[in-house]
C-alpha cells in the first residue's frame, strides 16, 4: 500500500483546492517559514482521525477553517480526502484505492466518508488502529515530536511501542468491557434489592390468590345453575306463547285470502283502467298522424314538380360545356405540334453557332501567332540562350563541391569504425556480466519468494488456526456459560423444592414439620410423577388440589388443623386415606369416550404414584378425562352430556355442567409444581452432557494453543531468514543497477556514433544523389541551349511564308463573324417563341381541366336529381297508402273503449264486498295479539335478566348450560352456594393476577440476577485475557526493536551504543521505557542528559529501529532533522533510502541534504498573503 495524493480544501492556509500527488520513494516538501508546509502534515493527520484542536494548533475544531486574507474572503466549509493505494489490501476494505474524506463545516459539524460512504469518525480511527498508521503512531512525527519523544515521562513513552505493536485495539476493547463491568455490577445491585423486596410480597398474595379461586368456582357453579333455571322458566312461557301464536296465524291465513282476493280485483281494475287510458291516447295519436300525412302528401307533389324544372335546365348547361372542351383539346394539340417544331429550329441554329465559333476563335489565334514582331522573339531567344548558359556554370561548380565532400565522408567512416568496434565488445561484456547478475538476483528473488509463500502460508494458517481457536474458545465459554445457568437453575429448583415454595403457607408449614406431626404422607404434587407432555393438562385438572395433603386418617388431619390453629400459620386441605371415597367414570361412559378422537386419558390412569394413595388419586383425578385439543374436548362432553370435567392438553376445560374455561396465562407453565421435579431430571440430563461436551472442547483449545505456539516459532525463524535473503537481495539490485547504467551510458554512446554515421551516410547519399541530378541538369542545359540556337536559325527563313498567310487569315476571321452575329439573332428569336408557346399552351390546359372538373359536378348533380325525383314519388304513394290505413285503425279503437267502461263498473262492486269480509276477521286477530303480548313481557324479562345479569343468549343458555337435576334440587343448590359465598367474606379477586404478576416478576429477576453475576465473571475473565494478549505482544515488540535500536544508533552516530531499558519490568502493562544513549567518545547517560543534535538523532534512530521490525506503507516527518548538522542531516538522508522499497517517506525539511535524496520535490509558497500555494519537480527528470 502507498500514499497516492491528498486533496486539500479550505484547510488553514489552502484557501483553494490542492492536490498533491505522491509516488514512491521520498518526496520533500520546502518552503519558507510560514508558508504552510506544516499544514500538509496537520492535513494527514486530521482526515485519519485527530480530535484535538490543540494538536493542530487550534483553539476548537472550525479554527482549521481557512478565516481569510486581506484580499481573500473567510470559506464555510474545510475538506481534506486521502488517495490510498490498496492493491495490497493492507487496509480491512474490498477496495483496491481506499479513499478517506474528513469535512467540517464553520457551524462546527462535521462529515466522514470512506470511498464516499458516509461513516463515522471511528470507523477512520479504526480502520488505521494498530496498523501502525494511527494518528498517534509513530509513521505520523509532526513538528515538536522528537523533542516531545525524549521530554517525556517513561510511561507516556511506551504508546510508540504499543502501537507498534499493535495492542491498542486491545486496550479499546479493555476500556469497554470496565465500562460494561461497572454497569452489570449497578444492574446486579438493583436486581437484588428488587429480589428482596418482592419476596415479602409472593406469599401473603399466595394464600390471598388461592381463597379468590375458591370464591370463583363457587360463583362459576352459582352462575351456571341461575342461567339453566332461567332458560327452564323463558322454555315454558315460549310454549304457551307458541299456542297463541297458532291461532294468530290462523286469522292471518284468512285475513290473506281475503287480501289475496282483494288485491286480484284491485288489480284487474287498475289494469282495465289502463287499458282504457291506453286506448283513449291511442285514439288521439291516430287523429294526430291522420293530420300529418295529409300534409306530407302536399309538400310531396310540390317537390316532384321543382324537381323536374331543375333537371331540364342542368341538361341545356351539360351541352354548352361539352362544346367548350372540344374546342380547348383542339387548340392544345396545335399549340404542342408548334412548340416541337421551333425546338427542332433552335436545336440547329445552336449547333451551327458553336460551330461558326470554334472556326472564329481557330483562325484569329493563328493570325495573332503570325503577327508577333520578329525582332522580339530573336531578342527573346537570346535571352534564354544567355541564361542557360549562366545556368551551366553554375552547374558545373556545385559539382566541384560535392566530390570534395564525399571524398571527406570516407576517411571519417574509417575513424568511426574502430571506435564501435572497441564499444561493441564492452558492450558485450557488460551483458555477459548483467545476464550473471540478473540470474543470481531471478535466484535470490525466488529463494525470497518461496520463502514469502511459505511465511504466508504458515501466517495463514496460523490466523486460520486462531480463528478457529477462538470460535471453539467462544463454544467454550458459551458452553460454560449455559452450564452455569442449568446448575443454578436447578440449585434454585433443589432449594425450591425444599423449601416448598410455591406451596400456600398453610401447607408449607405441615410439610416443613410433618416430622412433628405424626400420620403426614405428603403433598399430591410431591407424591405423583407425571410426564412432560401431561403437566399442563394435570396442573388445570388438579388445581389448588395439587397442594392438598395426604394423611394417613382424619385424625392425623385433625392433628394438622389444630397445628396451624394454634401458630396461626394459615389453612391447608387434608385428605385422610380412611374416609376419601374414590370417584370412577361409569364403563359405559369410559367406551363413549375411547370412541372419541382426540381422547387421552383418565386422569387417575395416566400418571405414576405410589399404590397407597391410589383412593386418593381416583378421588381427585377418576372422573377427569384428558384429550388432546379443545375440539376433542368439546366433543366428548357433548357426547357425555356435560356431566364431567374434561381438560385438554393445551390447558382448556370444558366444565360439568357446559361451561368452559381457557385461554392462555402469562406465564403458561412456569414455576408448575407437578413439573418441578421434570425439569430437575432434565436439567441433570443436560448438565451431565454439556460436562462431556466441555471438556471435549478444553482438550481441543489447549491443543490448538499448542500449535499456534509452534508455527509462532517457526514465523519469527522464517522472518529472520526472510530479512537476510532480503539484504542480500538490495546487494544484488544494486550491483545489477551500477551495470545496467553503465550499460546505458554505452548504449547511448553507441546510438549517439550511430546516429553521426547514419547522419553522414545519408549526407553522402544525398551529395550522390545530387551530383547525378547535376550531371542530367548540365547535359540538359547544353541541349536547350542548343535548340535555342537552332530556333533562332529557323525564323529567319520563316519570315516570307507568314505575310501571306496573314492575308488569308484575315478574309477568313471576316467572314465567320458575319455570319455568327446572323445566326445569334435567328437563336434568340427562337427562345422567345419558345416561351411564348409554353405559355399559352399551360393557360389552355388550364382552362380544359376547369371545364372537366364542371362538367363531373353537372353529371353528378344530374344523377342526384333523377334520384331524388323517384324518392319523391315513392314516399308520395306509401303516405297516400297509410293514410287509409289510419282511419280504418281509428274506428276499431272506438269500439273497444266503449266495451271496457262497463267491465270497469262491474269490478268496483266486487271490491266493496270483500272488504266487509276483511274486516270482521281482522278484529278477531287483534284479541289472540293481546294475550300474546302479555307472554311476550315475561319472556322478555327473562331475556334481559340473561343478556343484562349474564351476558348470555337464551340460546346459549339453553345449550351450554342444561339442568342436570330436577328443578327444586336446582333451587336448593343455588341456596347453599350463596351461603358458601357470604361464609368467605371480603375477596380481594386482584390477588390472583397480582400473585402471577409478582410471582413472575420475582422468578425472572431471580434468573436475571444469575446471569448477570456469569456476565460479571465473564469480563473478568476476558479482561484478564486481553491483558494477558497485550502482555505478550508488547513483550515481543520491546525486545525486537530493541535488538534493532542499539544497531541503527551505532550505525548513524558512527559508533557509540545505545539501549532501551524498562522502569518496571515485572509491570509490563504500566510499565515505562527509559532511553539510554552512549554516543562516540561519552559516557553511557540518559537521553535528557544529551545534546539537542545527539537527542534528535538517537530519537530518529528508535524510528529507523520500529520501522526495521514493522514497516509501515508511509511515513511522514516534519522537520525531525532540524537540529542536526550537515553531516548527519546527509546520513539522515541516506538511510531514508535503505527503507525506500517497503515505506514511501513525505518529509518536510529545510536541509540540502535530504532534498538531495528526494525522488519528488513539492514548494509551498505564499505568493498571496495568506493563502498556500504548491508547486512541484520530479528530480529524478531534473537529473536526466
Amino acid at each position: 500500500m502507498q500514499l497516492k495524493r491528498i486533496d486539500i480544501a479550505g484547510f488553514k492556509s489552502f484557501a483553494e483546492k490542492t492536490v498533491i500527488e505522491f509516488n514512491e520513494g521520498v518526496t520533500a516538501i520546502v518552503g519558507p517559514n510560514g508558508s504552510g508546509k506544516s499544514n500538509i502534515i496537520e492535513a494527514i493527520r486530521w482526515v485519519m482521525g485527530e480530535q484535538s484542536a490543540r494538536s493542530l494548533r487550534g483553539g476548537k475544531m472550525p479554527d482549521i477553517i481557512f478565516s481569510g486574507s486581506e484580499s481573500r474572503k473567510p470559506v464555510n466549509i474545510a475538506e481534506v480526502t486521502l488517495v490510498l493505494d490498496n492493491e495490497d489490501h493492507f487496509l480491512p476494505l474490498d477496495y483496491t484505492e481506499a479513499s478517506i474524506t474528513r469535512r467540517i463545516l464553520r457551524s462546527g459539524e462535521s462529515e466522514f466518508f470512506i470511498n464516499q460512504q458516509a461513516c463515522r469518525l471511528k470507523d477512520i480511527v479504526d480502520l488505521f488502529m494498530d496498523s501502525g498508521l494511527g494518528r498517534e503512531s509513530f509513521s505520523i512525527i509532526s513538528q515538536g515530536k522528537v523533542e516531545s519523544i525524549f521530554n517525556s515521562k517513561p510511561e507516556e513513552r511506551r504508546v510508540i511501542f504499543e502501537e507498534a505493536a499493535g495492542v491498542l485495539k486491545y486496550k479499546k476493547r479493555k476500556k469497554s468491557a470496565e465500562q460494561k463491568l461497572v454497569e452489570t455490577k449497578d444492574n446486579l445491585n438493583r436486581v437484588q434489592d428488587i429480589v428482596y423486596e418482592l419476596a415479602a410480597q409472593v406469599e401473603p398474595l399466595r394464600e390471598q390468590s388461592s381463597i379468590a379461586k375458591d370464591y370463583l368456582m363457587q360463583k362459576s357453579q352459582l352462575h351456571d345453575i341461575e342461567i339453566a333455571l332461567t332458560a327452564v322458566e323463558i322454555d315454558q312461557l315460549t310454549s304457551e306463547i307458541h299456542q297463541k301464536k297458532m291461532a294468530i296465524d290462523a286469522c292471518q291465513q284468512r285475513l290473506t285470502y281475503f287480501q289475496e282476493e282483494i288485491s286480484q280485483l284491485e288489480r284487474d281494475s287498475r289494469t282495465l283502467h289502463n287499458e282504457q287510458q291506453t286506448l283513449k291516447e291511442q285514439i288521439e295519436t291516430c287523429h294526430s298522424n291522420r293530420l300529418q300525412l295529409v300534409k306530407k302528401i302536399e309538400q310531396l307533389d310540390g317537390q316532384k314538380n321543382l324537381l323536374s324544372e331543375r333537371n331540364k335546365n342542368s341538361q341545356e348547361n351539360r351541352e354548352k360545356m361539352v362544346q367548350n372542351l372540344q374546342q380547348l383539346t383542339s387548340l392544345l394539340e396545335q399549340l404542342e405540334q408548334e412548340a416541337n417544331e421551333t425546338q427542332q429550329a433552335l436545336a440547329d441554329k445552336e449547333k451551327e453557332k458553336t460551330q461558326l465559333s470554334r472556326t472564329l476563335t481557330k483562325a484569329e489565334k493563328e493570325f495573332r501567332m503570325l503577327s508577333g514582331d520578329q525582332k522580339e522573339m530573336e531578342a527573346d531567344l537570346r535571352d534564354e540562350y544567355i541564361e542557360w548558359m549562366q545556368q551551366e556554370t553554375s552547374l558545373k561548380n556545385e559539382q566541384m563541391y560535392l566530390k570534395k565532400s564525399s571524398s571527406q565522408y570516407e576517411q571519417k567512416k574509417m575513424r568511426t569504425s574502430a571506435a564501435k568496434a572497441s564499444m561493441l565488445d564492452r558492450e558485450k561484456k557488460l551483458k555477459e556480466q548483467i545476464t550473471e547478475q540478473e540470474q543470481a538476483l531471478k535466484d535470490s528473488q525466488q529463494t525470497v519468494a518461496e520463502k514469502l509463500l511459505h511465511y504466508q502460508e504458515k501466517q495463514t494458517a496460523l490466523q486460520q488456526m486462531r480463528t478457529t481457536r477462538e470460535k471453539k474458545e467462544n463454544q467454550l465459554y458459551d458452553a460454560m456459560r449455559i452450564v452455569q445457568q442449568a446448575k443454578a437453575k436447578r440449585e434454585s429448583l433443589q432449594e425450591l423444592s425444599e423449601d416448598y415454595a410455591g406451596f400456600y403457607q398453610g401447607v408449607r408449614e405441615v410439610l416443613k414439620n410433618k416430622e412433628q406431626i405424626k400420620g403426614m404422607i405428603g403433598a399430591v404434587a410431591e407424591l405423583i410423577v407425571v410426564p412432560k407432555s401431561l403437566t399442563l393438562a394435570l396442573d388445570i385438572a388438579l388445581g389448588a388440589s395439587s397442594q392438598h395433603i395426604i394423611v394417613e386418617d382424619d385424625m392425623s388431619g385433625k392433628k394438622a388443623i389444630e397445628f396451624l390453629k394454634q401458630r396461626h400459620l394459615g389453612r391447608a386441605t387434608f385428605l385422610p386415606l380412611t374416609t376419601i371415597k374414590p370417584r370412577r367414570l361409569p364403563e359405559a361412559a369410559l367406551i363413549k369416550a375411547r370412541a372419541v378422537s382426540g381422547f387421552v386419558g383418565i386422569g387417575s390412569e395416566i400418571i405414576s404414584y405410589p399404590p397407597e394413595i391410589e383412593r386418593v388419586l381416583h378421588y381427585l383425578l377418576g372422573t377427569t378425562l384428558i384429550t388432546e385439543n379443545l375440539s376433542s374436548a368439546n366433543q366428548l362432553a357433548k357426547l357425555l352430556h356435560y356431566k364431567y370435567r374434561v381438560v385438554s392438553l393445551e390447558g382448556d376445560v370444558m366444565n360439568a355442567g357446559g361451561s368452559m374455561t381457557g385461554g392462555a396465562s402469562k406465564k403458561g407453565n412456569k414455576g408448575s409444581l407437578l413439573g418441578r421435579k421434570n425439569d430437575l431430571q432434565t436439567l441433570e440430563e443436560q448438565i451431565k452432557k454439556m460436562d462431556a461436551a466441555m471438556q471435549e472442547k478444553e482438550i481441543d483449545v489447549r491443543g490448538m494453543k499448542q500449535q499456534e505456539k509452534k508455527i509462532e516459532f517457526e514465523l519469527e525463524t522464517l522472518r529472520k531468514v526472510g530479512e537476510e535473503l532480503r539484504m542480500e537481495e538490495q546487494e544484488s539490485k544494486s550491483k545489477l543497477n551500477r551495470l545496467r547504467d553503465e550499460k546505458n551510458h554505452l548504449e547511448r554512446e553507441l546510438k549517439a556514433q550511430a546516429f553521426e554515421s547514419n547522419a553522414a551516410k545519408e549526407e553522402a547519399d544525398e551529395n550522390a544523389a545530387a551530383l547525378k541530378k547535376i550531371d542530367s541538369a548540365i547535359e540538359e542545359a547544353q541541349k536547350k541551349r542548343q535548340l535555342i540556337k537552332e530556333r533562332m536559325e529557323w525564323l529567319s527563313a520563316q519570315n516570307d511564308e507568314k505575310e501571306a498567310k496573314k492575308s488569308q487569315l484575315t478574309e477568313t476571321i471576316q467572314q465567320s463573324s458575319t455570319h455568327l452575329a446572323a445566326v445569334k439573332e435567328q437563336v434568340a428569336y427562337l427562345l422567345k417563341e419558345q416561351k411564348r408557346l409554353a405559355q399559352q399552351r399551360a393557360e389552355t390546359k388550364k382552362s380544359a381541366e376547369q371545364l372537366e372538373t364542371q362538367l363531373t359536378a353537372t353529371d353528378v348533380s344530374d344523377n342526384g336529381h333523377l334520384l331524388s325525383q323517384k324518392e319523391v314519388k315513392e314516399q308520395l304513394a306509401e303516405a297516400t297508402q297509410k293514410k287509409s290505413e289510419l282511419e280504418k285503425h281509428w274506428q276499431s279503437l272506438k269500439t273497444e273503449q266503449e266495451n271496457g267502461e262497463e267491465q270497469l263498473e262491474s269490478l268496483t262492486q266486487a271490491i266493496i264486498r270483500k272488504n266487509n269480509q276483511k274486516q270482521a276477521v281482522l278484529e278477531q286477530r287483534t284479541a289472540e295479539e293481546v294475550a300474546a303480548s302479555r307472554l311476550d313481557s315475561a319472556v322478555e324479562s327473562r331475556l334481559e335478566l340473561l343478556s343484562g345479569t349474564y351476558a348470555i343468549t337464551y340460546e346459549a343458555a339453553l345449550k351450554d348450560f342444561p339442568l342436570a337435576v330436577p328443578l327444586e334440587e336446582a333451587k336448593r343448590q343455588v341456596k347453599l352456594l350463596k351461603q358458601g359465598i357470604e361464609e368467605l367474606g371480603p375477596v380481594n379477586l386482584n390477588a390472583i393476577e397480582e400473585f402471577e404478576r409478582v410471582n413472575e416478576r420475582y422468578t425472572f429477576l431471580i434468573e436475571q440476577k444469575e446471569d448477570l453475576s456469569m456476565a460479571r465473571n465473564s469480563l473478568l475473565e476476558t479482561m484478564d485475557e486481553m491483558d494477558e494478549e497485550v502482555t505478550r505482544r508488547f513483550s515481543q515488540m520491546f525486545t525486537a526493536i530493541q535488538g534493532k535500536f542499539n544497531l541503527v544508533f551505532t550505525q548513524l552516530f558512527g559508533g557509540g551504543s545505545a539501549e532501551l531499558k524498562l522502569t518496571d519490568p515485572n509491570n509490563l502493562l504500566t510499565t515505562g521505557i527509559e532511553i539510554i544513549a552512549q554516543p562516540p567518545g561519552k559516557k553511557l547517560q540518559q537521553l535528557s542528559l544529551l545534546s539537542g543534535g545527539e537527542r534528535a538523532l538517537t530519537a530518529i534512530a528508535l524510528l529507523f529501529s520500529i520501522l526495521q521490525v514493522r514497516p509501515v506503507p508511509f511515513c511522514v516527518l516534519d522537520e525531525v532533522e532540524a537540529a542536526l548538522d550537515e553531516a548527519n542531516v546527509v546520513r539522515f538522508g541516506r538511510y531514508l533510502r535503505k527503507f525506500e522499497e517497503e515505506t514511501q517517506f513525505i518529509v518536510i525539511t529545510h536541509r540540502k541534504g535530504t532534498m538531495e535524496e528526494a525522488n519528488a520535490l513539492y514548494g509551498v509558497t505564499m505568493q498571496e498573503s495568506g493563502v498556500s500555494k504548491v508547486v512541484s519537480v520530479r528530480l529524478e527528470e531534473v537529473n536526466v
